[in-house]
C-alpha cells in the first residue's frame, strides 16, 4: 500500500507538470477547437520522436506504456506522442481518446491518432504527423464515420515547422509519407491497440463478445493513459486480495 500511495503522489505531481505544459501553450482555452489544434501543433513541432516509447520504471512494465512526462522530456513514438496529447487535453478539460488505424496486410497494426471532442463534434487529429481528417468539405470525421466507410481526406494543420527526432538531425514535415505502409484501411479503425501483447489480445477476445462488438467503439478515459495510476490501482488490488485471503485463512 505504501508503494501505491507513492505512485499516486507521483501521478498528481506529474499531472501538474503536464498541466503547466498545456497552459503555457493554451493560456485561456475559450475556443476548444483552437486549443486542441494549438496543443497538437506544439507537440508536433516541439516534442522529439523516437522509434520506441521510453519505459515506465523498467522493461517489465513496458505493457503499461510510457509516462506522459517521460514522453514530454525524452520524446516517443506515435502512441507516446498521443498519450501526451490526450493527457494534456485532459488537464484543459477537453475530452479525447486514442484510436488505432490498421491495414489489411501485415503488419496490420499501423498507427494511432486521437479523437477530440469539441461540443457535439468529434475531430480526428494526428499530433505525430501534424494532420487531421475530414470528409473533403472541411467537415470533421469521427471514429464511427471511418468504420462506416467514409474515405477521409488527410490535411496538414501545421503551416510551418517539422517534427524532430531525438538525438539526431533528422526531421520531417507534416503529412503521411507517400509509402505503402501508410495506406490504411480506415474501416478497420478501433479505439485501442488490442493486438499488442498477449494480455491485451486475451482481454479483447473476452470483451468483444461481452460488449457485442462495441469494444471497438469504446473510448477509453484519459486516466488510463497514466501508468503511474494503473500500477497504483493494480498494487491496491493485490494488497486487498492478500488481505481478504489472510482473513479467510485466519477464520
Amino acid at each position: 500500500m505504501v508503494a501505491a500511495m507513492a505512485l499516486l503522489a507521483l501521478y498528481y505531481c506529474r499531472r501538474a507538470q503536464i498541466a503547466r505544459f498545456a497552459r503555457e501553450i493554451v493560456s485561456a482555452p475559450g475556443d476548444t477547437r483552437q486549443a486542441a489544434f494549438a496543443l497538437a501543433e506544439a507537440i508536433f513541432t516541439g516534442v522529439g520522436r523516437r522509434n520506441k516509447d521510453p519505459h515506465f520504471l523498467s522493461r517489465i512494465l513496458a505493457p503499461l506504456g510510457p509516462s506522459p512526462v517521460a514522453v514530454l522530456s525524452q520524446g516517443g513514438c506515435c502512441s507516446g506522442i498521443h498519450r501526451l496529447f490526450i493527457t494534456a487535453l485532459d488537464t484543459l478539460g477537453i475530452a479525447s481518446a486514442q484510436i488505432t488505424v490498421l491495414r489489411r496486410v501485415a503488419p496490420a497494426l499501423a498507427h494511432c491518432l486521437v479523437q477530440v471532442q469539441v461540443g457535439d463534434t468529434s475531430y480526428l487529429i494526428d499530433a505525430d504527423y501534424g494532420v487531421w481528417l475530414h470528409d473533403g468539405q472541411g467537415r470533421p470525421l469521427s471514429l464511427v464515420d471511418l468504420q462506416r466507410g467514409v474515405v477521409p481526406v488527410i490535411e496538414p494543420f501545421v503551416a510551418d515547422g517539422v517534427a524532430r527526432y531525438v538525438g539526431s538531425d533528422r526531421s520531417r514535415p507534416p503529412g503521411f509519407p507517400d509509402r505503402e505502409y501508410y495506406r490504411f484501411d480506415y474501416e478497420l479503425t478501433r479505439t485501442a491497440n488490442w493486438a499488442e501483447g498477449p494480455i491485451r489480445r486475451i482481454a479483447y477476445f473476452v470483451l468483444k463478445p461481452l460488449t457485442r462488438g462495441r469494444i471497438d467503439r469504446l473510448l477509453l478515459p484519459a486516466a488510463l493513459e497514466w501508468p503511474e495510476l494503473l500500477l497504483a490501482c493494480a498494487l491496491c488490488g493485490v494488497a486487498l486480495t492478500a488481505l481478504v485471503a489472510a482473513r479467510t485463512l485466519i477464520t
